[in-house]
């Protein structure tokens, strides 16, 4: 769902809350864009305001979208990985499908932080890219000895060291 889509969607849901309508016969249309939006599903409360609530949160963060330009992305990471690209932290709050792209070029063996996947870029963005990336390749296998094997580096852990109760 774009963003102009979710604002249309917004307005009307807003003129069906100012005419005094029960949200409540329409609590599965605020639903779908409150998770499309905000990425939350609507509380199980008995609170009257929720629906409310959930419009006006969805209402601010719509307006934050379109104040900073940002456009609603579809990756998602696990809860309580912070990324860092660029020098720039990056959470859920701030991470656009762009950034998260990049960091798994740099890194694809992270997939596992991302609870959702960027989408792949344009077939015509694409072309582009691998081109530039080929011509350089091209550069650095001429440098390069055929002779040496390829050898994957894994990350290693260091080793825990004992405290000082337990050395004596």
């Amino acid at each position: 769902m774009t963003d102009q889509e979710a604002q249309a969607e917004l307005m009307i849901l807003r003129g069906l809350a100012d005419s005094g309508n029960d949200l409540a016969l329409v609590n599965e249309r605020i639903d779908r864009l409150y998770w499309a939006v905000c990425r939350k599903h609507l509380r199980t409360c008995r609170c009257r305001d929720k629906y409310r609530d959930a419009l006006y949160e969805i209402y601010a963060k719509l307006r934050f979208n379109d104040k900073n330009n940002t456009t609603m992305t579809k990756a998602k990471l696990v809860n309580g990985v912070v990324l860092q690209v660029g020098g720039i932290h990056y959470t859920n709050a701030n991470l656009t499908d762009e950034v998260a792209r990049a960091f798994l070029s740099a890194f694809p063996m992270r997939k596992d932080w991302f609870a959702v996947l960027p989408e792949k870029q344009d077939e015509a963005k694409a072309a582009d890219v691998p081109e530039k990336q080929d011509e350089e390749d091209a550069e650095n296998v001429s440098e390069k000895p055929a002779d040496e094997p390829k050898v994957e580096k894994k990350p290693t852990a260091p080793k825990e060291e004992k405290s000082a109760k337990n050395r004596k």
